[in-house]
């Protein structure tokens, strides 16, 4: 019998890449506003590409990309930065179904497991308005062991004080969400509506097209 909910957040509960290309693009308008001599489409595209590759967590995009286009200028750099805060703030939000769906989820204990650090974590489901909703909030920091390391998954069943047969972890990622929920024995579904990329085999007990579709599953599940 399943007593407990845990979730991936990135991609899982909220449109996180489309937060992210929407951010980045209104930085690279606001820098080429401020002098920036690119065109404003490969602005746009450089500008999300470095994110990729210097780490989508990480603080130094904006340095390395003026860098790169020998531009080292603090007007262009506060110019993008402050787009890029405002947007980020102005574009998080949870999918449409994540909180009615929680709602109806109040009788299960509900956690959450992401390789976040955990203030830009405490950041995203402070501004969704959703933190309450969950009993433990593991981040980066709590193990310092990012998915499918077994040890986020424990420490959040430690909390909750609930063994792995009677979880349920949801996440986008089957490389690390599904692949580490499943070594524990917990039950896992996959959220094929975050997922990035296409025709990959994933290995997870169930598949959920919306997060809403949680309930469903829930209702299959055997009660004992």
């Amino acid at each position: 019998m399943i007593k407990a909910i845990l979730t991936d957040c990135d991609n899982t509960l909220i449109d996180f890449m489309r937060m992210k290309t929407l951010a980045t693009n209104n930085a690279a308008k606001a820098m080429v506003k401020a002098g920036l001599k690119l065109s404003l489409k490969t602005a746009k595209q450089e500008l999300l590409k470095t994110y990729m590759k210097a780490g989508i967590e990480s603080q130094k995009p904006f340095t390395i990309f003026l860098k790169q286009h020998n531009q080292c200028n603090e007007r262009i750099l506060a110019a993008g930065i402050n787009a890029y805060n405002s947007s980020k703030i102005k574009h998080l939000k949870p999918y449409r179904d994540v909180i009615p769906t929680l709602k109806q989820l109040k009788k299960y204990k509900l956690g959450i497991i992401s390789d976040a650090p955990k203030l830009k974590l405490y950041q995203r489901l402070e501004a969704m308005k959703i933190t309450n909703y969950f009993d433990v909030i593991i981040g980066y920091e709590d193990t310092k062991r990012a998915k499918p390391s077994r040890l986020p998954f424990k420490k959040a069943l430690k909390a909750l004080k609930v063994p792995p047969n009677e979880a349920l972890y949801i996440g986008d990622w089957p490389d690390k969400d599904i692949k580490g929920a499943k070594s524990l024995g917990m039950t896992t579904v996959f959220a094929r509506y975050g997922y990035l990329k296409q025709g990959k085999p994933v290995y997870a007990d169930y598949k959920a097209m919306h997060f809403k579709d949680l309930i469903k599953i829930l209702k299959k599940m055997p009660k004992h």
